[in-house]
C-alpha cells in the first residue's frame, strides 16, 4: 500500500504514516508478468471519538464529526449516539461551539479534506413557519441567534438543481428553500442553508 500525504509525498510503511497521511491511500496494483499497473484511491477515516480526548484537541463540550452527512443525517447520527447535534443557546456556548469545531479541525486527522468546507450543521430549523426557527431537541422558538450579515435569506433553490434535488429528499419544501442552519467553524456566524447539502457537525457532549 502506497500512503499518499498531503505535500505529495508517497511512502510504503502504514506504520509509520503521520495524521496527514491518513485522508486516503493508494493502492497500487501490478502484473508482474505484463507490468501493467492498476491505481486505487482508497480513503481511510479514523474512529470518530468525538467527544473524547484521543486526538489531543482536549477537553469539549462539543465533540466535532468529519464526515459529510445532510442535517437530517446529522441530527440521527447524533440521536444514534445518545447525543444531540449542537445548538448554541447563547454567545457563551457559541464561542465554545466555535472553539470546540476550530481546535477539532486542527487535530482530528479525519478533518484534513474539509479545509474549503467551513460551515457546520446545527439543530435549527423554520421548515414550519417562515422565519420562526425551532430548536430540533424540543420544537421551541430560539432566544438566541449568530446569524452572519443579511441572513436568513430563505433562498431558493436554482431552478436547474430543483428536480435532481427533489428526487434526493422528495417534495417537502425543506428541498427547495433554505430552512436549517449552520454556524462557520471561523467566525462563529450563522447562515441558513439547503437540508440536503452535506456538511460536518458536532454533537452536545454528555456532562458526566
Amino acid at each position: 500500500a502506497v500512503v499518499s500525504t498531503q505535500s505529495g509525498h508517497y511512502g510504503r510503511d502504514i506504520e509509520k504514516a503521520e495524521k496527514e497521511d491518513i485522508d486516503n491511500y493508494k493502492c497500487v496494483i501490478e502484473d508482474c508478468c505484463s507490468g501493467n499497473k492498476e491505481e486505487i484511491t482508497v480513503e481511510i477515516l479514523v474512529p470518530e471519538e468525538t467527544c473524547q480526548d484521543v486526538y489531543g484537541v482536549g477537553h469539549v463540550v462539543f465533540g466535532a464529526t468529519w464526515v459529510f452527512r445532510n442535517w437530517t443525517a446529522a441530527i440521527a447520527d447524533c440521536e444514534s449516539k445518545g447525543l444531540e447535534l449542537a445548538l448554541p443557546k447563547n454567545e457563551e456556548e457559541n464561542a465554545q461551539l466555535q472553539r470546540d469545531l476550530q481546535a477539532s479541525f486542527e487535530t482530528h486527522p479525519n478533518a484534513a479534506k474539509f479545509a474549503h468546507e467551513n460551515w457546520c450543521w446545527i439543530a435549527a430549523t423554520d421548515e414550519e413557519t417562515e422565519d420562526t426557527w425551532l430548536a430540533v431537541k424540543d420544537n421551541e422558538p430560539l432566544t438566541y441567534f449568530n446569524w452572519d450579515k443579511k441572513q436568513p435569506d430563505n433562498k431558493d433553490l436554482p431552478l436547474l438543481q430543483k428536480g435532481k434535488n427533489q428526487n434526493i429528499v422528495g417534495n417537502s419544501n425543506l428541498a427547495r428553500t433554505q430552512n436549517v442552519a449552520g454556524i462557520h467553524r471561523g467566525t462563529g456566524m450563522w447562515d441558513d442553508s439547503f437540508v440536503h447539502y452535506k456538511r460536518p457537525y458536532a454533537c452536545l457532549c454528555p456532562t458526566d
